[in-house]
């Protein structure tokens, strides 16, 4: 796989992902000898998906596929103007964080702001509402906001793109293509069209123009600013935050991780009725032909209570069963959930709901230590560990050299006993009842809807005042959990999903996971 610059030994190095020692030299060696330039298209047919499958293997790219010969003259005027924009910002902070009403205001404002600066600033912005372990309950809620769509490029930039990409023009490849788009993000936009060589209904995700030049500079510019804030707050590691977004941003430019994580998904739920991902047909750097998916958005299913309505409980149940397959038995997880990436729809016949899951660009995968450790948390939460709790958030980073740990533990316990009261067993069918409930054969005693909701907020609340580092690919993991919790509830307020992941915990402490990072 190459991209159109022709530096094929570099991108190949640099993006890390499409690494197959037999494929990859042939591919390599075809296109010295050929001087092929051109950005090579990959045919993700239904009979040969496996085949692709086999030699394809998840790795984060590295930042050098990112920022790879960016003018420091175009850097520099870059951080000026940003320098401009945000300085007044940043000084504004200092008044208005003094007063709740002036503080929502200077959120407000600076959400309209992120939004003028570009897509890193609107990726930043979607990662930081997402990140309350670092961020106040206010601002994240905010920046939530930015999930929604943008504006859309011009439709000349689609069919030049879709032209250079895919080597045909639209005419050619669809036999009708709608020329208004469906969505519009931070990267790309999708449109709905018509195959002409197969009929098949499809979306077509097409970046917008000059992404990933633009984020190229801003993380340029975010380096420069980690380091030097650093200093101020060594123990939120700025600089390792900083190159973990620019990791995820070099997957989400490239369309052809997202592909790639669509064939993955496919293959790990190919035995599931009621949650679907669509089929990648055609992928390109900058453009991704996929299977059109229908439904409505998730949200529109939020307030039902399974109780009364099976289809709530089972979308819930649905909701649930994804991520906890992803996390304990595929060890291979979105790592970039929220409502606007779910749509909910039925098959013809069929008055059970399925869940589709969209726009996995963004996925991760835990080494055997992150696993042991995020397994330990949540199997510790199980059974109401709290001490346990506390001890295995401190591992979640190599060293904790700003936090007083006795303080933090303390905490820790308080807020789990405030948010689970224990149970007190007074006679042998209570114990045993007791016993049945941590292992899931039984509802809690304790049931509280939006537990982990509150829990995991808590928790962060803890960390930010007790100065807790937690490594990005626990934070991401962690937050994969909250949105499991937040889904499931919000389709349906009467499931809980303690209780529900109680068995996937005992299979996966059983068998282990199925893949392993190296």
């Amino acid at each position: 796989f190459f991209s159109s610059n022709g530096n094929m030994a570099g991108v190949l190095r640099g993006i890390g992902v499409f690494q197959s020692r037999v494929v990859g030299r042939r591919l390599l060696k075809l296109g010295v000898a050929s001087g092929f330039t051109a950005s090579a298209v990959v045919m993700m047919h239904r009979e040969k998906a496996h085949d692709l499958v086999e030699y394809k293997t998840y790795k984060e790219p590295s930042n050098d596929a990112l920022v790879a010969n960016v003018p420091k003259l175009r850097v520099a005027f870059r951080f000026c103007q940003l320098t401009i924009l945000f300085l007044p910002f940043v000084t504004l902070w200092f008044i208005c964080s003094r007063n709740e009403t002036l503080y929502i205001w200077w959120c407000k404002m600076f959400k309209r702001m992120l939004e003028i600066t570009g897509p890193t600033f609107v990726k930043a912005g979607q990662w930081a509402a997402m990140r309350s372990d670092i961020f106040s309950k206010e601002f994240c809620d905010i920046l939530s906001d930015l999930h929604a769509n943008v504006s859309p490029h011009p439709l000349r930039h689609t069919v030049k793109l879709i032209k250079e990409n895919l080597g045909a023009d639209i005419d050619e490849l669809f036999s009708e293509f709608n020329p208004t788009p469906i969505g519009s993000g931070s990267i790309a936009q999708v449109y709905f069209a018509k195959l002409k060589s197969s009929g098949e209904q499809v979306a077509v995700k097409v970046c917008h123009p000059h992404v990933r030049e633009r984020i190229a500079l801003d993380f340029y510019c975010i380096q420069m600013v980690a380091h030097m804030v650093h200093g101020l707050a060594p123990w939120m590691d700025y600089p390792g935050i900083a190159n973990q977004f620019a990791c995820n941003l070099s997957l989400q430019v490239d369309l052809r991780f997202e592909a790639q994580n669509l064939d993955s998904f496919r293959n790990n739920f190919q035995e599931s009725e009621y949650v679907i991902f669509p089929k990648p047909i055609m992928a390109s750097e900058q453009v991704l032909v996929e299977e059109k998916i229908t439904g409505k958005p998730l949200t529109e299913w939020y307030g039902g209570n399974g109780e009364e309505s099976p289809a709530h409980r089972r979308l819930a149940e649905a909701g649930s069963d994804v991520f906890l397959q992803m996390i304990l038995t595929d060890n291979f997880f979105h790592a970039d959930i929220h409502p606007g990436n779910c749509l909910v729809g039925y098959r013809k016949g069929e008055d059970v709901p399925y869940l589709a899951m969209l726009d996995v660009g963004v996925c991760q995968t835990l080494t055997k230590e992150q696993r042991d450790v995020s397994h330990e948390l949540l199997t510790s939460i199980i059974i109401e560990d709290w001490e346990r709790v506390a001890l295995v958030l401190l591992k979640m980073s190599p060293s904790q050299d700003f936090c007083n740990q006795a303080d933090f533990r303390q905490e820790i316990r308080d807020i789990c006993n405030r948010l689970m009261p224990p149970f007190e067993p007074k006679s042998l069918p209570d114990r045993l009842w007791l016993v049945a409930s941590k292992l899931g054969l039984t509802p809690r005693t304790t049931k509280k809807t939006g537990m982990c909701t509150d829990f995991v907020q808590s928790i962060f609340n803890a960390m930010q005042e007790h100065r807790v580092r937690i490594d990005p690919a626990y934070a991401s993991l962690l937050f994969s959990c909250l949105m499991m919790e937040c889904i499931a509830n919000h389709c349906d307020s009467t499931l809980d999903v303690i209780t529900h992941a109680a068995p996937w915990f005992l299979s996966s402490a059983i068998n282990g996971p199925r893949r392993l990072a190296h």
